[in-house]
């Protein structure tokens, strides 16, 4: 007997709504992680992150034909079935799993056949927020379909109907299942459905032909025959909880009040839903001009926002930057590798800086309220915050050691020290009013504001989601905002009008302190700053001094304020060609831009870092005045092929190999280590740059590291289903050469290559075609109006137009 085996198992793909929790199906045809009961790693209580009410163990699809009945799983006998009491149950020999999110298709033996969605319409929030997974199945012959599922109610009792089965149970009201239920129900001839206590004794009546309705409240049955049969499962879980007890629910609370009129809406829009998400999908996947694995590389990333997201009712939309997946059997073991954060962190903005580009051509809607809401959580005077930040800086500290020195009740009167601090920070100008927070955490509140490079990185995205959204109102709004977060870092962090990295900048050197002295806190009193104020998105690596990543970062911003302020008429302006020069003078070695260099202690780091021209790339998306040639990419690019690229590793955040770091500490792994996310940003980098051959190289490298063993659709930064490599679909304006200015209503389109691929508009989607130098658009959703490559135009559903 021999036997080919393939472990594909570590994802599948998710369905459910954004926001909306999800069960995810794999290449063996089982569900797994089901998190629409508020649990898993979407839950903000750690209680409720362990907790799982359906496991793979839980249901399972079968189906009936020619007196043969077969699990459509390709796993061991199960759910009642075995080679010796009940031969005639028996799993599935073999199942071809194509996943394309947002759909996923099975073939099951070359006989069933199964197309696995929910809705997933860009543009769309509400019906790609629904609480739904949707499963077609189909074959040649009239067959009928069973679907098997436990109760996820300990104390719960099933509602029979011919058609549908509806649990709900009794909880505590601390339960994340309070006050909810599911659903399941069949489209289809002859449907019936059951509910026992043992799927053994449903065999056997099943075979006898002696059903009863209602054997039971432990598991239930729905079936139905013909040749194509529908499976819809909706659930309503409206005790979504924060861990300080508020009740955030989900977005889906807004339109429904159970999971029948969940289901009621979606039977009477099915064919709508259908249609759009399919739509959507084949004009994603059958591209012509761009490699079909690229496509893939691109599409799995779709399954993140359903997979890690959170959509409250009132509109908060989150993503986690890591998602700690508690149903990964790895995690328990030797060496488990998904980590992530076990506490709440969501919209983390260094990281946003990468994956928020991509949400927004899907989006933009969310992607507006997380710059919204971000915008709302900047560091403000008179908060325990702003006196923390404040005395972080050695020159406020020091004359507040005067002050409390002559009146020591200025420590224990709040009053008396918010307005102490505010006249120190108004005499050495070292006032942090402005800095932008890291990330959210647990309930909705701010985890800190201590990182270099979040309020450049914060700029960019709110200047990169008006501009291609032509939003005004949102550009007006959040000016001021942006225009703190560049004044706060002036005030406080740079020297020669750069950004100025000081100790501590980076977890290995804070680890090693700590160590070094056996006190957690050592890098308080070591490092210059109190606070990490100097930390940046590859934070376990220590700089000091300029750095390119960082200092580019800062001039795109200018540049950005610079073109809001002139929209806005206003007279701020920043001067950045000095700028430009002192990085060449400080860090251009003639390849590339050293990872850093202090010009204080003349200390520097000659590695190259794959992250050191993020900026660049901000500056062709936004179109902005570029202060990197042609020569000058390509010779970056080149050094990063050559110095970070390994066909065994593929792109590693920074070259170096030493042990030790020039400060004297030993060299974090996270800087020899591949990012997917950094790995996609600079793929989209080069393809915007015309690198294409470079950018390939680098794609099919993490194409076949992430195929192996399904990790297909779960890529592993600190976490599962990490955020960053959200950045991948940003590839696909760089791929088609896309600049968009809906502030000026204006659009241009690059592409002179022959190509068939999706068009993704702020405020419509459709096909894109470049055909012998000819431009033909269609739109399939939505409606656009203004320029596209100078030309003026309104373009309707179903409307196309040749350029």
């Amino acid at each position: 007997m021999k036997y080919k085996y393939s472990y594909a198992l570590d994802s599948g793909i998710p369905l459910g709504g954004i926001g909306a929790g999800s069960v995810e199906i794999r290449a063996d045809g089982r569900l797994y992680s089901w998190t629409i009961f508020n649990n898993g790693g979407i839950a903000e209580k750690n209680e409720d992150r362990y907790k799982y009410f359906l496991t793979e163990f839980d249901s399972f699809f079968a189906y009936e034909n020619e007196k043969t009945i077969r699990i459509l799983q390709a796993f061991d006998y199960y759910f009642g079935a075995n080679p010796y009491t009940i031969p005639w149950i028996r799993p599935i020999r073999e199942i071809e799993f194509i996943g394309e999110p947002p759909i996923a298709y099975l073939n099951y033996d070359n006989k069933i056949k199964l197309k696995a969605f929910s809705p997933f319409i860009p543009l769309d929030v509400k019906n790609s927020s629904l609480p739904v997974s949707i499963f077609q199945f189909n074959s040649e012959k009239n067959t009928r379909f069973f679907f098997a599922i436990n109760n996820s109610f300990e104390k719960g009792k099933i509602e029979v109907k011919d058609d549908m089965i509806i649990f709900k149970g009794e909880t505590s009201s601390d339960d994340p299942r309070y006050q909810g239920n599911l659903c399941v129900k069949v489209i289809g001839d002859e449907p019936f459905s059951v509910a026992y206590n043992q799927i053994f004794d449903f065999w056997d009546d099943y075979r006898s032909k002696n059903l009863v309705k209602k054997k039971g409240d432990n598991l239930a049955i729905i079936s139905s025959k013909g040749s194509n049969v529908t499976f819809i499962i909706t659930w309503f879980f409206p005790n979504f909880v924060l861990k300080d007890g508020r009740r955030v629910g989900h977005y889906y609370e807004n339109f429904f009040n159970n999971c029948e009129e969940v289901m009621d809406y979606v039977v009477k829009n099915l064919n709508y839903l259908e249609e759009k998400t399919t739509q959507f999908h084949d004009l994603f996947y059958n591209a012509k001009g761009v490699e079909p694995w690229i496509v893939d590389l691109i599409g799995a990333q779709i399954a993140t926002l359903v997979k890690t997201t959170w959509l409250t009712k009132d509109g908060f939309f989150g993503i986690w930057e890591g998602y700690f997946d508690t149903s990964d059997q790895r995690k328990v073991g030797k060496y488990p590798y998904t980590g992530g954060p076990e506490n709440t962190a969501l919209n983390t903005i260094d990281v946003l800086l990468y994956a928020l580009p991509g949400v927004m051509l899907l989006f933009p809607d969310l992607a507006k309220n997380i710059i919204k809401d971000l915008s709302n959580r900047a560091l403000k005077e008179d908060t325990p915050e702003y006196v923390i930040f404040s005395l972080a800086f050695p020159e406020n500290l020091m004359k507040y050691k005067e002050e409390v020195k002559k009146d020591p009740t200025i420590s224990t009167d709040l009053k008396k020290l918010y307005e102490t601090i505010k006249r120190i920070v108004k005499e050495t100008g070292k006032d942090p009013k402005g800095r932008m927070p890291h990330y959210i955490r647990h309930s909705l509140t701010v985890d800190t504001y201590e990182r270099i490079d979040i309020n450049p990185e914060f700029v960019l995205l709110y200047y990169l989601i008006a501009k291609y959204t032509g939003d005004r109102e949102l550009l007006k709004s959040v000016y001021e905002v942006a225009r703190n977060a560049i004044e706060s870092i002036m005030r406080t962090q740079t020297m020669d009008g750069l950004p100025y990295l000081t100790l501590p900048s980076g977890i290995e050197w804070i680890r090693y302190v700590n160590n070094m002295l056996r006190a957690n806190d050592a890098h308080k009193i070591l490092g210059y700053h109190s606070l990490a104020l100097s930390m940046q998105t590859l934070d376990d690596w220590s700089w000091l001094g300029f750095s390119p990543y960082v200092s580019f970062l800062w001039i795109s911003a200018l540049e950005a304020l610079n073109e809001a302020s002139k929209i806005l008429n206003n007279h701020e302006h920043y001067e950045v060609k000095d700028l430009i020069e002192k990085v060449n003078k400080y860090l251009w070695n003639g390849e590339y831009y050293i990872d850093w260099y202090d010009p204080i202690s003349n200390l520097r780091d000659n590695s190259s870092n794959a992250s050191q021209i993020t900026g660049d790339w901000y500056v062709q998306m936004l179109d902005l005045p570029e202060f990197l040639d042609h020569e000058r990419r390509k010779s970056v690019f080149s050094s990063i092929m050559k110095y970070n690229y390994t066909e065994e590793e593929g792109v590693r955040n920074g070259s170096s190999n030493d042990d030790i770091t020039p400060l004297g500490v030993k060299l974090s792994i996270q800087s020899k280590a591949p990012w997917s996310g950094v790995e996609y940003y600079l793929a989209s980098h080069m393809f915007y740059s015309g690198f294409d051959e470079y950018a390939k190289k680098i794609l099919r490298n993490v194409y076949e590291r992430y195929e192996i063993a399904g990790n297909f659709w779960n890529h592993i930064e600190w976490g599962a289903r990490y955020m960053r490599p959200l950045v991948a679909l940003s590839m696909i304006y760089a791929i088609e050469g896309m600049k968009v200015n809906m502030l000026n209503n204006e659009v241009i389109i690059g592409k002179s290559k022959d190509l068939k691929w999706i068009l993704l508009l702020p405020t419509a989607w459709g096909l894109l075609t470049v055909n012998n130098g000819k431009m033909r658009i269609k739109i399939s959703h939505g409606e656009f109006k203004g320029k596209i490559n100078g030309t003026l135009v309104t373009l309707r559903e179903n409307e196309e137009i040749e350029l």
